[in-house]
């Protein structure tokens, strides 16, 4: 596709590149959180593709295998907690833990690896000259990457109940790319950073005199498109501020189900309750690890006495027996719920998880042996119905997530279209120690409240427990792996912005448009090339 530089890679070198290419990939999420870093080496992976085409038969299997390292190199440093899950807490001996990172990291680079194998053939179809190509052909094969990209971390995002973690948009929270994200959400971003690395990488390749301001039009313009949209307001604050107490217990995950350290922690946080009156405090999530009911009765009295003072209400994350669908005579098995005790001792309001987590809250058919040997606590919950009232506080519509259920935007969406004007997540990842799990987790939070315009508030075990306004700027948070309060007065939001009004229908739509459009750029590309009597 371009002139070849004078340094020839082996294929094996090629390979060795792109991997080393995809561990650097993963540092330029939290916490470094380098938008810049995230589009320089995806423009690296492009020009090991520009390189692979330039070769001969065979280049899309050479590219898949190119996307294959570098989503392996990608993924498994970035998941890299997932081992201390598995081994230090869920007690896996260490080389099956090891082997099964590395086994789920290579699952998640079959995606980039489809991406490559695809944006390649495109450009075989095209019959695509490596010395001098065109510019209508480079535009044509950077509409194939960037589409087929997005398509592809959606499709990542859904398979297998979804593992949206580590999407290359969450890379650009803090760049100018964000600014797109409340019209096309993160995958849309994904779509812009796909195209301005394929442009970057193409210049890298120094392209011909006649691409080259394609090829700086592909590099530039999606970040100029998120500078000239930066400033916009999508939402406006609405209704009176609240006084919010967010509690972080940083209860160890070895010791967390043991009885008297589970008492314990229970004391600590009824405790800390008691010493600020507020208009809601929150807990994490199974800050409570019995059901309300089971409640020893010195702590509930505490409790009720403190909110009959105070006015106030307290959110609990805790197990919770299901509750029975219309026409069922049982209810389902315990939920991973947050119930909203008020100042009576009655659950005023509940939130149950609804988005599970593979593994850790369910047993899907065939994998009963690998929960065995982590042997995880409360491993099977029943699933939350799809629409829950928020709750309602003098006006203020507060929605609840667990977890990471925020990483499922098209979910927190629905939500602000029933009307939430804050968005509160409990959380509990000390299941990946002190790692980079939880900035990414907290990077991943304010995407969502980029993409939806309402504040969000996190309070977490062991962090990061802390408070993010409608802009995705986190305002005030609680240093990790300790215990506190973070005490704070917030306003909601109202006003949709286009991907709360449409969720992921407006990615979709933008990954379809471009991958097709660059397919049929390049069918185009292929008939120009076959026609004895060109009009150009």
């Amino acid at each position: 596709m371009f002139a070849e530089p004078e340094v020839q890679l082996r294929p094996a070198q090629g390979v060795l590149a792109a991997l080393a290419a995809g561990i650097v990939h993963a540092a330029s999420f939290a916490p470094a959180g380098a938008w810049w870093l995230q589009s320089a080496t995806l423009a690296v992976l492009v020009v090991l593709l520009l390189r692979a085409h330039a070769g001969t038969a065979g280049s899309a299997a050479r590219a898949a295998v190119l996307g294959l390292a570098f989503g392996s190199g990608w993924f498994v440093a970035g998941v890299a907690w997932l081992y201390v899950s598995m081994h230090r807490y869920g007690g896996m001996p260490a080389p099956i833990a090891a082997l099964a990172l590395l086994l789920f990291g290579a699952y998640l680079a079959l995606f980039p690896a489809a991406v490559c194998a695809l944006t390649l053939r495109a450009a075989r179809v095209a019959r695509l000259a490596p010395a001098a190509p065109g510019p209508c052909a480079l535009a044509a094969a950077s509409l194939v990457f960037a589409g087929c990209w997005a398509l592809s971390e959606m499709a990542r995002g859904y398979l297998f109940t979804g593992f949206p973690w580590l999407a290359i948009g969450y890379a650009h929270v803090d760049g100018p790319l964000a600014a797109l994200a409340p019209v096309v959400g993160v995958y849309g971003v994904c779509a812009f950073a796909a195209l301005s690395a394929f442009g970057l990488g193409a210049l890298v390749r120094r392209p011909p005199a006649t691409s080259f301001a394609v090829a700086t039009a592909l590099a530039l313009a999606p970040l100029l498109v998120g500078v000239s949209s930066s400033g916009r307001a999508w939402s406006q604050a609405t209704g009176r501020d609240l006084t919010v107490r967010l509690l972080q217990g940083n209860v160890g995950q070895d010791m967390k189900f043991d009885p008297l350290r589970s008492l314990a922690a229970m004391q600590a946080y009824v405790s800390e309750l008691l010493r600020v009156d507020a208009d809601l405090t929150v807990l994490p999530e199974t800050a409570w690890t019995v059901p309300w009911s089971a409640t020893p009765a010195t702590l509930r009295d505490a409790l009720l006495a403190h909110l009959e003072r105070s006015g106030g209400l307290v959110a609990i994350g805790m197990p919770l027996p299901g509750q029975p669908a219309a026409g069922q005579p049982h209810a389902p098995r315990l939920t991973n719920s947050v119930a909203v005790i008020d100042r009576d001792g009655a659950i005023a309001a509940r939130y149950d998880k609804r988005h599970l987590v593979p593994l850790g809250e369910f047993i899907p058919r065939g994998f009963g042996w690998f929960v065995a040997l982590m042997r995880i606590p409360l491993g099977e919950f029943g699933r939350g119905p799809a629409t829950q009232p928020p709750l309602v506080i003098d006006g203020q519509k507060v929605a609840f997530d667990i977890c990471y259920e925020d990483l499922f935007g098209e979910e927190l969406a629905a939500q602000v279209r029933d009307g939430a004007t804050i968005l509160v997540n409990v959380s509990n990842i000390a299941w990946f120690g002190d790692s980079h799990a939880l900035p990414q987790h907290l990077q991943i939070a304010r995407m969502r409240a980029i993409e939806l315009a309402r504040p969000m508030l996190r309070a977490t075990n062991t962090g990061v427990t802390a408070a993010i306004d409608a802009r995705g700027q986190v305002t005030d948070t609680l240093p990790t792996y300790t215990a506190g309060a973070l005490a704070l007065t917030i306003r909601g939001s109202t006003g949709l912005t286009p991907y709360a009004r449409w969720g992921n229908a407006v990615p979709l739509a933008l990954g379809f448009a471009l991958s097709l459009s660059g397919a049929l750029s390049c069918l185009a590309a292929r008939r120009r090339s076959t026609d004895p009597n060109p009009l150009e």
